[in-house]
C-alpha cells in the first residue's frame, strides 16, 4: 500500500541558507530560512496545495504567490530562487556530506575517506564561489595531494572524487553543469610524468609463507585462513559468515554473503564451499543460525587457556591461574571479526613466525593465480565473482611456469 500524501509537507533548512519544501516531486525554495517571507510563502503554497486536493495546478510557479504573500506582509520583494543565491564550495561539500552519510551507512571506510576529502577541500576553498572552482583550483588541490606523498593512482582517484562532488551539486541544483564539465577537462596524472610515486601491484603471497604463519594462529583464525585460501573470498565476506548464509541442501554447499562489494549494482554473490573450506567451516556451524561463525570471544578464551597452561605459578602464592583478570574490563571482544582485526591477528603471527609481511588480501591474489594456472581465466573469474575478465587479470597473474612454457614455444630466428 502506497504511503498517503502529506497534507502539509515539512519545511526544511537547505545549506544555501533558504527554506525548502518538496511538493509533488518539486523543490520550492522559499527565501531565507525562518524569515517572515519564507513562512508566508510556505503558508500560501500549502494552501494552494490543499485546495487542489493535494495537487498543484498545471504549470504552477512560485512567483504566482507573490500577490498573496504581499498582502500578508504588506509588500515584499520577489522570492529569491536558488539559482540567484550565493553558493560557496562549503555548500557544495555540505550537500555531498548528506549524500555519503546515506549512501555509505554500512561502509565505514568509504564514508570516512569521503568525509576526509570534503574536509580537505573545505580547508583550501571553503569560502570560494562554487562556480569559480575550476580546473586551475582542482590542479592546486591535486598538487597538495602530491606533496603529501600519495601514490599517483590514488591521487587520480581522489581527484575524480572531487569532480564527483560537483557532479552531485549539479544534480542538487546548486551549481550549473558547466562547472562540472570544466573540471572534467583536467587530465589525470600519467605514469612517468609526475613526481607522485607508483604503488607496487599487490602480489600473491607464497603458500609456504602462509603455512608457516598459520602455525602461530589460534584455531579460529587458522580455520578462517583455510577457508579464504580455498575460496579466494574477500576478508569482509569471510568475517561476516553465518550458518544461515550457507545453503547446505545440495551436494555442494553455497555461501551467499548478506553483504558484498557489488551488492549495490544488484548482483548476487555465490561462493561454493567444498573441499578444505567445507572441512574447516563444519565445526563452526554448530551454533544459532543468526550468530557469526568466527567469534573473537572464543579466540580470546583459547588464548587465555593456552596462557594458563604455560604459566607456572609459585606454590607459596596459591593463586589460581587467571585470577588477576579484571572483572569488568573496559574493552570486551566484539561479536565478530572484521577485516582490520583479522589482519591484525595475522600480523602478530607473522612477527612470531619471522616471515615476510603479507596481508589477507594477498590470499585472494594467491588463490586467483593458482586457479588460473590450473583451469584458466573464465573459471577464475567465476570463483572470484568478477563481471569482466579484465578485473580478474588484476588478481590472477600468469605463473612463471606458464610464461616459461610460452617462451619455449616461441619461434627461433
Amino acid at each position: 500500500m502506497a504511503r498517503p500524501k502529506a497534507k502539509a509537507p515539512a519545511r526544511r533548512y537547505h545549506m544555501s541558507g533558504q527554506s525548502v519544501v518538496t511538493i509533488a516531486g518539486r523543490d520550492f525554495y522559499l527565501g531565507t530560512h525562518d524569515s517572515p517571507e519564507s513562512i508566508a510563502r510556505y503558508a500560501a503554497l500549502v494552501a494552494i496545495y490543499q485546495q487542489g486536493n493535494l495537487t498543484l495546478p498545471a504549470g504552477f510557479e512560485l512567483a504566482s504567490l507573490d500577490p498573496q504573500v504581499a498582502v500578508i506582509l504588506g509588500g515584499i520583494s520577489a522570492p529569491q530562487h536558488q539559482a540567484d543565491t550565493t553558493v560557496l564550495v562549503r555548500h557544495v561539500t555540505a550537500l555531498y556530506r548528506e549524500h555519503i552519510n546515506e549512501k555509505y551507512q554500512n561502509a565505514k571506510q568509504e564514508k570516512h575517506r569521503h568525509l576526509r576529502l570534503c574536509d580537505q577541500v573545505d580547508e583550501l576553498f571553503a569560502d570560494i564561489l562554487a562556480d569559480q572552482f575550476g580546473p586551475v583550483r582542482l590542479k592546486e588541490f591535486r598538487a597538495m595531494l602530491v606533496n603529501e606523498g600519495l601514490s599517483r593512482k590514488y591521487i587520480n582517484r581522489l581527484t575524480n572524487c572531487v569532480v564527483g562532488i560537483f557532479k552531485h551539486a549539479v544534480a542538487g541544483e546548486l551549481v550549473e553543469v558547466n562547472v562540472f564539465e570544466r573540471l572534467r577537462t583536467l587530465e589525470p596524472l600519467r605514469k612517468g610524468q609526475t613526481i607522485a610515486p607508483e604503488k607496487e601491484r599487490t602480489a600473491p603471497v607464497p603458500l609456504e609463507t602462509v603455512r608457516k604463519t598459520a602455525e602461530h594462529l589460534s584455531p579460529i583464525i587458522k580455520a578462517m585462513l583455510r577457508i579464504q585460501v580455498a575460496t579466494g573470498m574477500r576478508p569482509k565476506e569471510l568475517c561476516m559468515m553465518r550458518p544461515c548464509d550457507i545453503d547446505r541442501k545440495g551436494e555442494v554447499w553455497i555461501y551467499r554473503p548478506s553483504e558484498h562489494k557489488t551488492q549495490w549494482c544488484g548482483k548476487d554473490k555465490a561462493i561454493p564451499i567444498v573441499g578444505d573450506a567445507r572441512e574447516a567451516v563444519t565445526e563452526f556451524l554448530q551454533r544459532s543460525l543468526e550468530s557469526y561463525c568466527f567469534s573473537p570471544k572464543e579466540a580470546m578464551a583459547w588464548r587465555h587457556a593456552q596462557a594458563a597452561a604455560r604459566r607456572k605459578t609459585p606454590k607459596k602464592q596459591g593463586n589460581r591461574p587467571g585470577s588477576n583478570r579484571k572483572k569488568t574490563p573496559k574493552r570486551l571482544p566484539r561479536e565478530r571479526y572484521d577485516s582490520a582485526s583479522y589482519r591484525q591477528a595475522i600480523a602478530r603471527a607473522i612477527v612470531v613466525a619471522n616471515v615476510e609481511k603479507w596481508t589477507p588480501y594477498q590470499i585472494r591474489h594467491l588463490t586467483a593465480t593458482e586457479v588460473r594456472a590450473a583451469l584458466g581465466i573464465e573459471d577464475t573469474k567465476a570463483l572470484l565473482g568478477h563481471s569482466t575478465a579484465l578485473m580478474t587479470e588484476h588478481y590472477a597473474r600468469e605463473s612463471e611456469e606458464a610464461a616459461t612454457r610460452a617462451a619455449n614455444a616461441a619461434p627461433k630466428l
